[in-house]
């Protein structure tokens, strides 16, 4: 018996190859079922095949709209959060790093996207025991996130959660 997994994966193929079909490799539609189907496999756990759909929609954004759109951001990010589900964290770290530089440049300083990129950056320091340079991160997160969204708001209150999970591992190392 096929999983739902399977199945779903099976669907985004067969999306992937109508668009093939019907726009060929470099249209902006192509792209979007490319990344949707490496989302059905990230889902499925099966990073390999994820990582690659995700880097060949990256790629293929950064060529038809340039580096610095926002979905070619938003298909780097998945690609960069795909390598972190996968156990790559020093790889996730430098795409995080990259990426919060690119959408601050793109977006602002406050912009959800770019806050979202600087959270996810702490929590991969975080991983690899680097806890002070994390909490420095989530400490600035939360107090941009509550300027912009609000102290009640999921994502700053996420931000809090980071930040004091981080300074109890960073007092803890140090004893």
């Amino acid at each position: 018996m096929t999983s739902h997994l399977d199945q779903r994966i099976a669907r985004r193929h067969a999306e992937l190859d109508a668009q093939l079909a019907a726009n060929g490799g470099h249209h902006l539609d192509t792209l979007r079922a490319q990344h949707r189907l490496a989302h059905a496999y990230r889902a499925a756990r099966r990073f390999d095949e994820a990582l690659r759909w995700f880097d060949r929609a990256a790629e293929g954004s950064a060529r038809l709209h340039g580096p610095d759109h926002l979905e070619t951001l938003r298909y780097q990010s998945s690609l960069a959060n795909c390598h972190y589900a996968a156990g790559h964290t020093d790889v996730a770290i430098e795409m995080f790093g990259a990426l919060f530089e690119a959408r601050r440049a793109a977006l602002g300083e406050e912009h959800p996207d770019t806050l979202r990129s600087r959270g996810s950056l702490a929590n991969a320091l975080h991983a690899v025991g680097r806890y002070d340079e994390a909490a420095r991160l989530h400490l600035r997160n939360a107090g941009d996130r509550a300027e912009t969204l609000g102290r009640q708001h999921p994502s700053t209150e996420a931000s809090l959660r980071n930040l004091a999970r981080a300074v109890r591992d960073a007092g803890a190392d140090t004893t």
